[in-house]
């Protein structure tokens, strides 16, 4: 082992490269987007709520989120992104949602708005651009 090493705590799982974690309700347009990102060459993992991104964040941590604000749970995505900015405040997320105005007071430097209804591309340009931003 070497020197300093033991305190150095190894993360459970390694987190591939361009890992995005996907949050969404709607379990059609959860798995169009994310089979949109994976053809774009992306990892991919899916969430169906706050809840369960949570329990994936314990374990590991994405490039980027993208997530719904209006889902069922203990937490909306406003949730999840406050929740998020206390555990990991660079982490670039994207913010979906048809009800522009609930997003907005919460948008910072490392948080995107993509409004409802989106094509597939948009979503796909919106995450290059987040992952392309220096940190």
């Amino acid at each position: 082992m070497e020197p300093g090493s033991a305190s150095k705590p190894n993360p459970p799982f390694a987190t591939p490269r361009n890992c995005i974690l996907v949050v969404e309700d709607e379990i059609l347009i959860r798995m169009m987007v994310s089979d949109e990102l994976r053809d774009a060459g992306f990892h991919v993992i899916e969430a169906c709520d706050a809840d369960e991104a949570l329990t994936i964040l314990r374990s590991v941590v994405p490039d980027l989120i993208v997530s719904d604000i209006r889902m069922p749970g203990s937490l909306d995505g406003l949730g999840l992104l406050a929740a998020v900015r206390e555990s990991f405040p660079m982490l670039p997320v994207i913010i979906t949602s048809s009800h522009l105005p609930s997003a907005a007071p919460v948008c910072d430097s490392a948080t995107q708005f993509v409004a409802k209804p989106y094509r597939p591309e948009g979503i796909i340009k919106a995450v290059r651009g987040e992952l392309a931003k220096p940190t």
